[in-house]
């Protein structure tokens, strides 16, 4: 199916640049031809229109193979940096997350209230003083990582 598709697509461009001759007869009358009659002063010009100028654009001179493979290029390049966008949108969305939660444990411990943690072997244990400053020094220490 693929080699269907590509014939086609060579037959196309190969009709799409094959030349095209405009010249008027005696009457005033123009005329389109493939090949002009001898003697008749004929312009040359493309399917899409005059050929007079040059290209502006360097697609005319390449092949469809080097058309597709740049086109390929350029989508893998989009997509590339589509992929590098979601990964730094994410990446700021667990930062964000990360540091609310480090602000959040922060004002815990300094709002005074009782608070607990589990130990290695499952015991619920109190925070006293000592506990509640290195807990405090810790939850500081996230804040400055997380919430650049």
């Amino acid at each position: 199916m693929r080699a269907i598709i590509l014939l086609i697509l060579a037959c196309l461009a190969t009709a799409a640049s094959a030349q095209v001759y405009m010249w008027r007869d005696a009457s005033g009358k123009v005329h389109y031809s493939d090949t002009p009659p001898p003697g008749v002063d004929a312009k040359k010009m493309r399917a899409g229109g005059p050929s007079d100028s040059a290209p502006t654009s360097g697609a005319a001179g390449r092949s469809l193979a080097e058309q597709e493979a740049e086109f390929r290029k350029r989508q893998a390049e989009a997509e590339k940096t589509r992929s590098k966008a979601e990964q730094e949108r994410a990446t700021a969305e667990d930062n964000k997350r990360n540091c609310e939660d480090a602000r959040n444990q922060l004002n815990a411990l300094e709002s005074g209230q009782r608070m607990s943690r589990i130990d290695s072997t499952g015991e619920r244990i109190t925070l006293d003083d000592e506990m509640r400053a290195q807990e405090i020094e810790r939850a500081k220490k996230s804040v400055e990582s997380w919430c650049k």
